[in-house]
């Protein structure tokens, strides 16, 4: 096998276990375990590293991919497809989770504040914002 081939090879098989850690994942952020995340992250960062290496071998004047290059492209044009849609699932499940935490932070500092000057004598009065 020629170098690229190899690389070609990697960069496939990485691009199906990041589609099946993404499996794994849940919507609920708190249903994931610690570090799924992560490693999800780092099998991205290692495909881009391998991206980079393709690019080189792309830029040869002599470069040019066979027929069976051009059959393990397409496939991992389609499993690209399907981790696409399962990112932006995801993204947008976490965005709405990360927004809902903010209004609640949000929302208690509120009462937290209003009640820094309490007295413990009188009647009482409500100070939210």
């Amino acid at each position: 096998m020629i170098g690229y081939q190899n690389v070609l090879a990697e960069f496939l098989q990485l691009t199906e276990e990041i589609h099946n850690q993404s499996k794994k994942l849940y919507s609920n952020m708190k249903d994931n375990e610690t570090g799924q995340v992560e490693t999800l992250l780092s099998l991205f960062d290692k495909r881009q590293q391998l991206i980079s290496q393709l690019d080189t071998y792309m830029q040869l004047t002599d470069f040019h991919w066979t027929e069976e290059d051009k059959k393990v492209i397409q496939q991992m044009k389609e499993t690209e497809q399907l981790i696409q849609t399962l990112m932006k699932g995801l993204h947008q499940s976490f965005k709405s989770q990360m927004n809902q935490i903010t209004q609640t932070k949000q929302g208690s500092k509120k009462f937290v504040d209003a009640y820094q000057n309490v007295s413990t004598e009188g009647s009482f009065i409500d100070k939210r914002k």
